[in-house]
């Protein structure tokens, strides 16, 4: 007699999740105490059932080859296969209202994420009770369904929060102002509110008398306290300003003559609409420089003391400081030249007065044009220069005149005599201390006569031309010819 063979035969658990299909295999094993050459395998069903609370559902292994089987006393208890819960998330959106509102409706909405379609699932809303700003956030629940279908996942469903905002509503709180040294209006300003169930007055402002301190903040306390957390409240306030005091500082001109020193003061000024009690005074500085051309100087008020100046509006123009033109002559001498010389080198000569001596003021001189005596006399014209400008003067400059004086030059004639009878020899003579580019000339003619006892008979010359004869201081010899 052959007995059977004790033999095991080990399934695996497995599982899948929920809404998935089951795996292929559906699971493994595996055997101990089987003859190698029997080949023994198996085949695996489970029952059936596709929930998570239905489960574990049992895995039984079917073994094979059939004819081998019964050689074996089989240990066979199969496995549990498990359906696990499928994860998935309720997402409920946070919603909210304005204190006082009523609820929305529905309350919320939310989405569902890896829940299977035909499982259908949706969520009624609630939330938490609670009327007031302070008392929020309150929670929102979401109650899903079909409960059915829910065991079958692994949900996370956190909720939101609702939230009852504050109410807006604002107090508006006037501005007001003063000016600098007068007395608070009373009341300090005024206010209104918009959206308030109730509110009180302004109660004060903040203290402080300077304009540099300003503007002074006004603050609304707002009551009964126990509401006003239900409400988002504009209340800012508003500002009390002081404005500065219009005032003036008048500052005088002054100047002096180039050359000589500043005033000492500068200038002199006086204010107005300053508080007594501020004692506002000014020192006064000019603009550099030390030229008429570039003023006026403005003079600039530096106003005392500091600390009191920003509770005014000041106007300080200032004033101009001016450089007056000092007064200076420049006499020019006269000059002369005898006609048909070179002009004299230099032209002429000349001096200044009332110029600084730093200033080193000389001229340079040039006449009009012209040669002739007649012509004359000539301007002559001193061109002043300096190392500084001559706009710092009140210039005296006249020139001078330039005399072409005339040239000494005479015509000899010549003596000439005849025969009784006979005619005139020609006449002749000698010209001297004429210009050779004038081209002068002589004709000569006698007296008329032509006896002896009638002579002699003085022979004269006519000179040309005459356009240049005005040049000349002549001496013209006549001379008397006999007649024999």
């Amino acid at each position: 007699m052959i007995d059977k063979k004790d033999v095991t035969w080990t399934t695996n658990s497995s599982s899948k999740t929920y809404g998935g299909n089951d795996p292929v295999p559906l699971t493994t094993g595996s055997g101990s105490g089987f003859v190698v050459g029997d080949n023994v395998t198996a085949n695996y069903s489970r029952a059936s059932g596709e929930t998570v609370l239905g489960g574990p559902y049992h895995i039984t292994a079917t073994l094979g080859p059939a004819d081998v089987i019964a050689n074996y006393n089989i240990t066979n208890p199969g496995a549990a296969f498990t359906i696990n819960p499928k994860a998935a998330t309720w997402t409920t959106n946070p919603n909210s209202k304005t204190y006082g509102d009523i609820e929305p409706n529905p309350l919320t909405t939310g989405t569902g994420s890896g829940f299977l379609a035909a499982d259908n699932v949706t969520a009624a809303y609630s939330r938490a009770a609670g009327e007031t700003v302070l008392g929020g956030p309150y929670h929102i629940t979401a109650t899903l369904s079909p409960a059915g279908v829910l065991s079958n996942y692994d949900i996370t469903n956190v909720g939101a929060d609702f939230t009852i905002n504050a109410k807006n509503a604002t107090w508006a709180t006037n501005p007001n102002s003063k000016t600098y040294g007068d007395a608070e209006p009373n009341p300090v300003t005024s206010g209104s509110g918009s959206g308030f169930v109730a509110g009180d007055n302004v109660t004060g402002r903040a203290a402080g008398e300077t304009v540099a301190g300003g503007p002074y903040h006004i603050t609304a306390t707002l009551a009964p306290a126990g509401v006003l957390s239900n409400y988002n409240i504009t209340n800012a306030g508003a500002s009390f300003t002081i404005n500065a005091k219009n005032a003036t500082w008048t500052t005088n001109p002054n100047s002096k003559t180039y050359g000589e020193a500043d005033p000492n003061p500068v200038t002199s000024g006086s204010g107005s609409g300053f508080v007594a009690g501020d004692n506002v005074t000014a020192t006064y500085i000019r603009a550099a420089g030390e030229t008429v051309a570039a003023g006026p100087y403005h003079i600039t008020a530096t106003l005392a003391p500091a600390a009191a100046l920003s509770n005014y509006n000041v106007t300080n123009a200032g004033a101009n400081f001016t450089i007056n033109p000092r007064s200076a002559t420049w006499t020019t001498n006269p000059n002369s030249k005898t006609y048909g010389g070179a002009d004299p080198n230099p032209l002429t000569s000349g001096s200044g007065s009332g110029f600084l001596t730093a200033d080193n003021v000389t001229a340079a001189y040039s006449r009009a044009a012209g040669e002739t005596v007649t012509g004359g006399p000539y301007h002559i014209t001193a061109t002043l220069s300096s190392t500084a400008a001559l706009s710092n003067y009140e210039i005296t400059n006249a020139g001078a005149e330039f005399t072409i004086d005339k040239k000494a030059a005479s015509v000899t004639p010549n003596a000439k005599s005849k025969i009784y009878g006979d005619v005139d020899p020609a006449l002749t003579g000698t010209l001297t201390g004429f210009l050779v580019a004038d081209g002068v000339t002589a004709i000569y003619n006698r007296a008329p006569g032509e006896t002896v006892a009638g002579s002699p008979y003085t022979i004269s010359a006519a000179l040309s031309p005459a356009g240049v004869l005005g040049n000349y201081g002549q001496s013209s010899r006549s001379i008397r010819r006999p007649l024999q």
